[in-house]
């Protein structure tokens, strides 16, 4: 598929490939109707920093082409495994049908630390909208949920620091896997 481009005479492809369904050690990040096409740019970096790994856009989030966006992530929207989806429940079970965890990040009172979190590296985490969080109906189908825990008042952490918290606990227990 090819996405339309806000830059003049510029295609950007859809990286993505069947092939991902059967991918193990790629987890996924999917972004729930991001509102800030920086905060998806810098998500793609993070995610690109510890490729392999894919990001998965649904609803309003911009996607590749964007100014905004293709600025942000400097070029890594070019690199990495994405797909859009229209909406964020079927991005979820298509992961879950890949026999995939789905963690959705988030601040609730049943959400365990994140590194005290059991989960497998091939993971699909979920990331809520800047505004309203994880969608409810899929928190509910959610495999588990985990928080980065915050010492500061207004427990405001923005989703992309918290995408590259995540990133980097992925990276850390693939390095301590494999010495």
């Amino acid at each position: 598929m090819i996405e339309k481009s806000n830059f003049p005479n510029i295609m950007i492809p859809q990286v993505y490939s069947d092939s991902l369904h059967n991918s193990r050690g790629m987890p996924i990040f999917i972004l729930d109707n991001f509102r800030s096409a920086f905060n998806v740019g810098s998500v793609f970096r993070s995610v690109e920093a510890i490729s392999p790994a894919a990001v998965f856009l649904t609803g309003t989030c911009c996607r590749p082409g964007n100014r905004k966006l293709s600025h942000t992530s400097r070029g890594t929207c070019a690199s990495i495994p994405w797909r859009y989806f229209k909406d964020i429940e079927e991005a979820a079970h298509w992961s879950k049908g890949t026999g995939r965890m789905l963690i959705a990040v988030e601040n609730t009172p049943d959400a365990l630390p994140f590194w005290e979190a059991s989960f497998d590296l091939s993971s699909a985490f979920l990331f809520g909208n800047e505004a309203d969080g994880v969608n409810q109906k899929v928190a509910d189908i959610a495999d588990l949920r985990i928080y980065y825990p915050q010492s500061g008042t207004r427990k405001c952490i923005n989703v992309s620091s918290t995408a590259a918290i995540i990133a980097y606990e992925i990276q850390r227990r693939r390095m301590n896997a494999n010495p």
